[in-house]
């Protein structure tokens, strides 16, 4: 781990890490609350659930007025036991005579991860069934493999281009992983689930796995596999069939006949899944146009590992930004969010979790406060006379509740508090970021407090994931009503994110779209022309900036003006000798074939005629 890494993981981890050091157990004097909603959850029926949930709302938003939202040990209890009685019921569903359920409340250790992970799929109802499937062949190793069975349960499965022929039922590719023999790059039991996804959304056949473990065991460069693919030129240059078209898109037929980058990338990923590396396709537009793909995948090391995303991502290029799917929600992210989720892995599990649980409850307090609930503090206190009544000497605990007084209520400063609390434990947890992002644009937190986050958001990830950090500063500007404000905060985003091109150039598109709502259309073209300029080979962008700079000249009546944009950046492009399906793809032939419909406009045919011979050499 690189000296930088290490830094990075003392702020992503530690926003003063030393005060916010998690206990493994509540405090002593929140241990009988704990105790108590756990021991309700045990003994309570099928059909009682829903009715202890409500209970469990209620004892949330109790003690969370008793304030210490610092202490977050036993509401990640409550918590668990809010999300066991919303997902048990979907676990006596999924298996025959309800056998699940109660397997899962015998097995916290797996159920608190699992009702975690269910928070960000897409369908928990599927996710679960996985689950009983793994459960019905054999619950033993489940328990043995608590973040791999989760991983399982939770990851959809890979959804390429090609099927995978022969696909292993879950059941098969779980036994692939729990295997000793197999002797995998890394220790696929000591993986979070949240890495373990990208081994478990695979469903190549137990075949090509025996290949890739025969053929790249061994192999000390890992990475070579993604070159090791015979790059298919004539598809690329002349359009003509891919080679492997015609065959089983297997790894032999792939290594014997090439491909594509999608192949390659295809090729590389799986391998390293075979080999127990976590990894994922990455997708991109490099700097002319052209889509390409390449793969990222998990190094381990021993202090933990990280996300690389650099084999086939051609430098040269501009491959600037990646996205991918995730295993879980299915949803595209940034290759940015993966390095992110790689150090956050490294953070202690009880540090994860308080992220998680600060996260979750101030999403639930900010619709509470909406329905007008009053926390009631007799509940905690009727709970804790119960504790002291109780017959089981053995199991009762100490039943402290000098803390036990409502000091707060619930309203938006707690939605803050918690969320700064999500924070302070992690500040790559990225689902805290997305909720700062909704409720700036439902307008529920005041701009004024936005300061408070934006800082940490800037100081901490723009160094080193500045484009997951650069989305959310877009997503979170346009939100402030003040246009002053927003000027201020573009302002300073470009001078944090503007030595990287392709920020600038979407910094400045962002600032012109302002600009031009305030009716300021001067400024807002000069935005325009400045970002066109700047990004002249960045096609994603450049063609962007330039449409809109077009959009102000024609409302103006100035054609012209248009062109002499359009002719100046097409100018600075290159044709690309590619197939015409990817030539469509580039700048040189957007950019030109926008100003041939305008010279066709102002009725300079033959100029016209001139711009579409060069774009079809």
């Amino acid at each position: 781990m690189t000296p930088r890494r290490n830094l990075l993981l003392l702020l992503l981890g530690a926003w003063a890490v030393s005060p916010l050091a998690a206990p493994a157990a509540p405090p002593p004097d929140e241990q009988w609350l704990s105790q108590a909603v756990l021991d309700e959850l045990r003994q309570a029926p099928p059909d009682g659930w829903e009715a202890l949930g409500r209970r469990v709302d209620s004892l949330i938003l109790s003690r969370l007025s008793c304030g210490r939202l610092d202490r977050l040990g036993a509401l990640t209890d409550l918590l668990y036991a809010r999300r066991a009685c919303r997902y048990l019921p979907l676990a006596a569903g999924a298996a025959p005579g309800g056998k699940l359920a109660p397997w899962l409340l015998d097995h916290r250790d797996l159920a608190r991860r699992l009702f975690r992970a269910l928070e960000d799929v897409r369908d928990p109802c599927q996710a679960m069934g996985r689950l009983a499937k793994l459960h019905a062949a054999g619950p033993e190793r489940l328990a043995d493999w608590p973040d791999l069975a989760v991983a399982f349960a939770t990851a959809e499965e890979m959804k390429h281009f090609r099927p995978q022929p022969d696909p292993p039922d879950v059941a098969e590719c779980f036994a692939y992983y729990t295997d000793p023999r197999n002797g995998f790059r890394c220790d696929v039991g000591k993986l979070p689930y949240e890495l373990a996804r990208y081994l478990a959304d695979t469903r190549l056949s137990l075949a090509e796995r025996r290949w890739a473990q025969a053929t790249y065991g061994r192999a000390k460069d890992i990475d070579a596999t993604f070159f090791g693919i015979e790059y298919d030129e004539d598809h690329f240059r002349q359009g003509k069939p891919k080679r492997n078209a015609s065959a089983a898109y297997t790894l032999g037929n792939l290594s014997r006949l090439g491909g594509v980058c999608v192949d390659q990338a295809y090729f590389a990923s799986e391998v390293c899944k075979a080999l127990g590396i976590p990894a994922a396709i990455v997708f991109g537009r490099g700097g002319a146009g052209v889509e390409h793909a390449w793969f990222a995948r998990y190094v381990p090391d021993r202090r933990g590992g990280q996300w690389i995303s650099r084999t086939g991502r051609y430098q040269e290029h501009l491959y600037y930004v990646g996205v991918l799917r995730d295993p879980g929600s299915g949803a595209m992210i940034l290759d940015s969010e993966l390095m992110l989720l790689g150090t956050e892995a490294l953070l202690p599990l009880e540090q994860r979790e308080e992220a998680d649980t600060a996260t979750a409850l101030a999403r639930f307090v900010d619709g509470a406060r909406d329905g007008n609930s009053a926390p009631d503090a007799s509940l905690l206190a009727r709970l804790a006379e119960q504790c002291r009544a109780s017959t089981d000497a053995a199991r009762r605990p100490r039943v402290w509740t000098g803390w036990l007084s409502a000091q707060r209520k619930i309203d938006l400063s707690m939605v803050e508090d918690l969320l700064e609390q999500a924070i302070r434990r992690d500040a790559a947890h990225v689902a805290a970021w997305r909720l700062l992002v909704d409720l700036r644009k439902a307008d529920r937190l005041p701009v004024e407090h936005l300061g408070r986050f934006f800082d940490v958001l800037v100081r901490l990830t723009a160094a080193q994931y500045p484009e997951f950090s650069c989305q959310l500063v877009l997503k979170l500007v346009p939100t402030m009503p003040q246009a002053d404000a927003r000027q201020r905060a573009w302002r300073r985003a470009i001078e944090v994110y503007g030595k990287r091109p392709d920020m600038r150039g979407r910094l400045l598109v962002a600032l012109g779209d302002d600009w031009r709502a305030a009716g300021q259309k001067d400024k807002a073209l000069a935005a325009y022309r400045d970002a066109a300029v700047g990004t002249v080979q960045l096609a994603e962008i450049v063609v962007l900036a330039a449409g809109r700079a077009e959009q102000l000249y024609l409302e103006a009546g100035r054609r012209d003006l248009a062109i002499q944009l359009y002719a100046a950046l097409f100018a600075k492009t290159e044709p690309q000798d590619v197939a015409e399906v990817f030539r469509a793809q580039t700048s040189h032939f957007q950019l030109g074939s926008r100003l041939a419909e305008l010279l066709k406009a102002d009725g300079k045919l033959a100029a016209a005629a001139d711009i579409r011979r060069k774009l079809n050499g």
